[in-house]
């Protein structure tokens, strides 16, 4: 197996190890550590058989229209079965409820399904992205329709990260940086629309940078934060031992997972969890840069931003540089839907990155990404 993959594959495997000593700390403690167990197996198998799915699945064969056609069925469905029966927490319609205490995230495998969609369109229309229509619009409008879904259920959070790949791209395809600048432009507006839309979101956005101005309530999440910052030090004070995530810090395993590993295993396990994700964005765009074809090359782009945008993001939220979402820590945070559809994507990369070529392929010269920044304006 090529070393790219290899490496993604070392990464995948702590950051799992790292995610379940984090669950542990919250659920194998406060509650049945059988129960715990159980649940852990299950949502690791079921992890684990996606990831050799897409392993042993040719990446091609995924962007066929029959399976994109049928994937896209299935989600679509998904999405507005959970806007109609879907559980409500937390002012959000997003889970499904599932037998044993189970619930399932139809947003976070229609992640996969735009990269997959934008893959497929990209590719195909590779000579005419120069276009206003076919290397702006098009593209927008196949992702927008499917983060607006989202969008629907009350989360801004999953929506903004999957346009935001999307935009990666439509840069790495080689749309015009005059498109760029509009696509960029256009959707920070409706961003913008949207947090005005509800006051609340604006609240949440004040208080994440001025938490002082109200410690006790809409600031209360992000300085117990802080605080788990300075208690775990160096060296952390002990998985387990812990105490922001009693009280202080609701479902920390799964909205605050990387506080409590600075509390519980101190900053310098937290700055090595944040370089092994450096680590997989780097060997991600290694293997797009090694792809055999451009179809390749998108599809690793797409996941190794996905994966590493939702990563920073959530890591920024936990340090009090960007609002509260309800997202995952990829691999790290408590939630199977997260889990399954993140192992469905890596399992993807790691399968073009064992057949990537020993030299560099002649489409790599025709990526933008690839080449010096001057040629990215022609």
């Amino acid at each position: 197996m090529h070393k790219d993959a290899s490496a993604i594959l070392i990464i995948t495997t702590i950051l799992i190890i790292v995610g379940i000593f984090v669950n542990y700390s919250v659920e194998g403690i406060e509650k049945n550590l059988q129960q715990f167990l159980t649940k852990q197996i299950i949502i690791l198998l079921i992890g684990f058989v996606a990831f050799l799915f897409m392993l042993f699945y040719d990446y091609h064969s995924l962007l066929k229209p029959l399976f994109l056609s049928v994937f896209s069925a299935v989600c679509i469905i998904l999405l507005i079965l959970v806007l109609v029966v879907g559980d409500k927490s937390h002012g959000a319609k997003r889970w499904i409820l599932l037998p044993m205490n189970f619930t399932f995230q139809p947003s976070e495998i229609t992640k996969f399904l735009v990269i997959l969609s934008i893959t497929c369109y990209l590719s195909e229309c590779y000579s005419k992205l120069k276009k206003v229509l076919f290397g702006l619009f098009l593209p927008l409008i196949i992702s927008g329709f499917y983060a607006g879904l989202i969008f629907l259920e009350n989360d801004q959070g999953i929506p903004t990260v999957i346009m935001v790949t999307v935009l990666c791209m439509m840069f790495v395809a080689g749309i015009r940086i005059r498109q760029m600048i509009v696509s960029a432009t256009a959707l920070s507006v409706v961003f913008g629309i949207a947090i005005f839309m509800k006051p609340h979101r604006i609240y949440r956005i004040i208080y994440t940078w001025f938490p002082e101005w109200d410690p006790s309530g809409k600031g209360w999440h992000i300085i117990q934060s802080l605080v788990s910052f300075y208690r775990g030090g160096l060296f952390g004070v002990g998985i387990g031992a812990g105490e922001q995530k009693l009280n202080y810090l609701p479902e920390a395993n799964k909205d605050f997972p990387f506080s409590l590993i600075t509390e519980e295993m101190g900053m310098l396990t937290a700055l090595l969890l944040v370089l092994l994700f450096f680590l997989f964005i780097y060997y991600g765009f290694e293997i797009a840069r090694k792809a055999p074809d451009i179809e390749g090359s998108l599809l690793a782009v797409g996941v190794t931003c996905m994966v590493g945008i939702q990563a920073i993001v959530m890591i920024f939220v936990n340090m009090g540089l960007l609002p509260i979402k309800g997202m995952c820590l990829p691999l790290v945070s408590s939630g199977g839907s997260s889990f399954l559809a993140t192992m469905m994507m890596i399992g993807s990369l790691v399968n073009i990155g064992i057949q990537e070529e020993r030299k560099e392929p002649a489409f790599a010269k025709k990526i933008p990404i690839f080449l010096p920044t001057a040629n990215i304006f022609q």
